[in-house]
C-alpha cells in the first residue's frame, strides 16, 4: 500500500511543480522545451549522457494521463510479482 501511495504522491507533486513553473515563467511545456531545445541538443551531444540521450531520442511524447497510466501499471505488476514470489 506505501508504494502505491508513494507513487500517486509523486505523481500528484509533479502536476503541482508543473503547474507552477507554467505559472511562475508564463511558458508551457512545449514553449520551453522549444527554448531549451538548442541547450539540451549541445548537452546531449556530448556523449556523457548515453542514457538521457537514448530515452530522449526513442522516447515519444505521451500526454500526463498515459504516462500515470503506464508508471501505475508497472508499479502494481512489480507489486504482484513480489506478492507471487515464493518465501525464502
Amino acid at each position: 500500500m506505501e508504494t502505491v501511495s508513494a507513487y500517486f504522491i509523486g505523481a500528484i507533486r509533479r502536476e503541482i511543480a508543473n503547474l507552477r513553473a507554467e505559472r511562475a515563467t508564463g511558458l508551457s511545456k512545449h514553449d520551453w522545451q522549444r527554448a531549451h531545445g538548442p541547450h539540451v541538443t549541445r548537452m546531449l551531444a556530448t556523449g556523457r549522457f548515453p542514457a538521457l540521450a537514448k530515452a530522449v531520442y526513442d522516447g515519444t511524447d505521451v500526454d500526463a494521463e498515459t504516462s500515470f497510466a503506464t508508471g501505475l501499471d508497472w508499479v502494481l505488476d512489480a507489486v504482484a510479482a513480489k506478492l507471487t514470489r515464493p518465501s525464502a
